[in-house]
């Protein structure tokens, strides 16, 4: 507020000094402009006596008959410059004056302005100050007075919407209650009775389906199996010799073509353990890809869940055990 009244006052100031200069400027102009023709009517009029004491002797007819007329033309244009001159200042003055009442019209209603604003401010500060003080008081004022009013009001909208919502319902059940009670009892349990039926061969059909699904992978499966192990039977020893083993028959190392090279080295503790449960030692030898890899408990869980050899994924037509 004091930065805004400096500035506006130093516009004044600035304005009046401004002012000022030019009416300095212009009572110099109009100084210079009378000196200067006093001082080339005085050296005219000095000239011409000089000229007149000079030659008045030898032209005594022109200085009585031809000088008066020229003087007359000579003072009659110095008359008629001096008016041109007296014009001139009085444009000039009031020019002047007409510069100084806009200037000082503009400094009025600058100070007006200035007033004003001053005026608005301060309504605006006591404004201020008036809703700070009614914000405050609705603060403090809120809790005791306005927040019981309020909450009633809110409870007692939240109420009827409830009820509203109540009836609502009630009506629509009624209205679902009377659709019903206008339906005969024999229909809606012939009706309930229908779907029983219907969900109840539905159901019976997708089991039968999904039986008749199993039991034919089941039996592709099962003769697939079986065309493999007749299979293997004719074509590779290796059944041949379990057959032997099934039937009892002591069939010695070099008729299972085992050697040691193709067992897995048990040289050490670790390569010696099952390779499943990697606690018991490994004594179970799978036919026909001869993998020494399994304990005897893992190799009879492993019947159940894959029947394949954890080493090389070759399928165990056969194991047997052996001590190492």
């Amino acid at each position: 507020m004091i930065s805004l009244v400096a500035k506006i006052i130093n516009v004044f100031a600035s304005t009046l000094q401004n002012i000022l200069l030019l009416a300095s400027f212009t009572g110099k102009l109009i100084v210079l402009a009378v000196t200067w023709i006093s001082s080339v009517i005085y050296s005219t009029l000095w000239s011409i006596i000089v000229f007149f004491q000079i030659v008045y002797d030898d032209n005594v007819t022109i200085f009585t008959e031809e000088i008066p007329a020229s003087a007359n033309g000579i003072i009659d244009s110095a008359v008629n410059q001096f008016f041109h001159i007296q014009d001139g200042v009085v444009d000039v003055s009031n020019n002047i004056y007409v510069k100084c009442g806009a200037a000082l019209s503009g400094v009025d209603w600058l100070i007006r302005t200035m007033f004003v604003i001053i005026s608005e401010l301060m309504t605006l500060f006591k404004n201020t100050v008036i809703l700070i003080g009614d914000t405050s008081w609705f603060i403090i004022t809120f809790i005791p007075v306005h927040l019981p009013p309020l909450l009633k009001a809110v409870f007692k909208y939240i109420g009827e919407i409830i009820v509203n919502l109540i009836v609502d319902a009630y009506m629509t059940l009624l209205k679902f209650t009377n659709y019903l009670t206008e339906v005969p009892f024999q229909s809606f349990m012939g009706i309930t009775s229908a779907i029983i039926i219907v969900r109840l061969c539905v159901h019976f059909r997708e089991t039968i389906s999904h039986q008749i699904t199993m039991l034919y992978w089941s039996l592709i499966r099962n003769v697939l199996y079986l065309y493999y192990v007749i299979y293997n039977y004719f074509s590779n020893s290796d059944v041949g010799m379990i057959t032997q083993i099934a039937n009892g028959r002591d069939v010695g190392l070099r008729e299972m073509h085992f050697n040691s090279e193709e067992v897995d080295d048990a040289a050490t503790a670790a390569d010696a353990l099952c390779v499943i449960c990697q606690e018991r030692q490994k004594c179970v030898l799978t036919l026909p890809c001869r993998h020494v890899c399994l304990c005897t408990d893992c190799c009879r869980r492993l019947y159940g869940y894959q029947r394949t050899c954890p080493i090389c994924r070759t399928f165990i037509y056969h194991a047997v055990t052996v001590y190492l």
